[in-house]
């Protein structure tokens, strides 16, 4: 899929920092799709990646069947949206996040520190694995979640939008452009626990945020209001609150 064959409305353009680059980021990640009414004369839009759900257009033409194929994710939907919401999933919990722009210098870390970060490449998709791993209560390897909307770990190393610290072979922390636009990169970022209070989550955002202007993409970040930790992250890496929304995580879909 590329944008060209994304139906042609005002719901794919501007991009604004948010849910709206998803569109964009599913034909960088091939992860995800989008389903429309019609593919011709779209006038009900869902784009979907991972766990995100971008709702455009009129609900009167998404039928409830249809939309429960997509349970078990969080939705970015205007409020005409919520009644099918209610009617299509058994649970709808609506959650605040805030939206950060990256407009400031972010606290500097020491060289030390610095150095221990590098790009990620296709050859650590191991080290990603072991990072899941510990992630996990039952030592599962399970895709991390902040590899979600690239398709898994694999996806990511190749994607050339993550940065990794690493302490010898392990990988202790990662930041990642979460969802990647035309003009921005949205960063998502994940410690090992017993690597945190290093500065290492910092380190890696700050090579996030510096390779997203390299790149001529503003970088953004999304964090939800009651997380006092990912919200203090962002603003040391030099992120400043530009705007609250709602989001929406839908449970499983209700019985036919």
């Amino acid at each position: 899929m590329s944008l060209a064959t994304l139906p042609a409305a005002d719901w794919s353009a501007p991009e604004r920092p948010g849910a709206s680059v998803l569109p964009t980021h599913v034909t960088r990640s091939s992860h995800g799709g989008w389903w429309a009414d019609d593919p011709h004369a779209a006038r009900a839009l869902l784009v979907h990646c991972g766990p995100e759900r971008l709702l455009r257009g009129d609900p009167a033409h998404l039928a409830p069947d249809v939309l429960a194929r997509f349970d078990r994710g969080q939705f970015h939907a205007p409020d005409r949206f919520l009644p099918l919401l209610g009617r299509t999933f058994a649970h709808l919990t609506p959650w605040v996040r805030v939206l950060h722009v990256h407009t400031e210098r972010p606290r500097p870390v020491s060289p030390h520190t610095a150095a221990w970060v590098r790009p990620l490449c296709p050859a650590d998709e191991a080290p990603l694995d072991r990072f899941a791993r510990r992630a996990c209560a039952d030592g599962a390897v399970r895709p991390h979640w902040i590899s979600e909307t690239w398709g898994g770990h694999r996806a990511l190393a190749a994607s050339g939008f993550a940065w990794g610290a690493f302490l010898g072979p392990y990988l202790a922390s990662l930041a990642c452009g979460y969802l990647v636009g035309r003009e921005h990169l949205d960063i998502a970022v994940a410690t090992d626990p017993a690597f945190r209070r290093l500065d290492l989550a910092l380190a890696c955002a700050r090579a996030a945020t510096a390779a997203a202007h390299a790149q001529g993409l503003t970088a953004t970040w999304s964090a939800p209001r009651g997380n006092q930790a990912s919200r203090a992250l962002a603003e040391a890496a030099g992120f400043r609150p530009l705007r609250q929304e709602v989001v929406y995580w839908a449970g499983p879909a209700l019985a036919p």
